[in-house]
């Protein structure tokens, strides 16, 4: 199965995406799994700067992570879970080869 991931950090171009291989995948769904669910609203996000990352697999399968919740898409079903540490969506940005997403909109998120 074919897995690309990607972050929300443009406006106006193409945002960043990469290949992540089916062992990295595993690894995040493995920590979807651990997370409780989420009962409250999506996190807002500007119009610019960074505003998530997402992880697909080929068949159109989503997880979007974003400000402590991720959100998994299987069309038609979706469901949220809390993920207070934002560990999903740090450990999907570490995936992403150097230099591809600019660094400091991603400091200026986690500091």
């Amino acid at each position: 199965m074919q897995f690309v991931a990607g972050a929300s950090v443009f406006s106006g171009r193409p945002d960043p995406t990469w290949p992540v291989d089916a062992e990295f995948a595993d690894r995040l769904r493995q920590l979807w799994n651990s997370l409780p669910k989420h009962d409250g609203s999506l996190p807002s996000a500007p119009p610019l700067g960074y505003r998530g990352c997402f992880l697909r697999e080929e068949t159109g399968v989503e997880w979007f992570a974003y400000r402590g919740v991720v959100k998994f898409t299987s069309p038609p079903h979706s469901e949220t879970r809390t993920d207070k540490e934002r560990q999903f969506e740090r450990l999907l940005l570490s995936s992403a080869p150097a230099g591809l997403i600019p660094p400091q909109l991603v400091a200026d998120e986690f500091d």
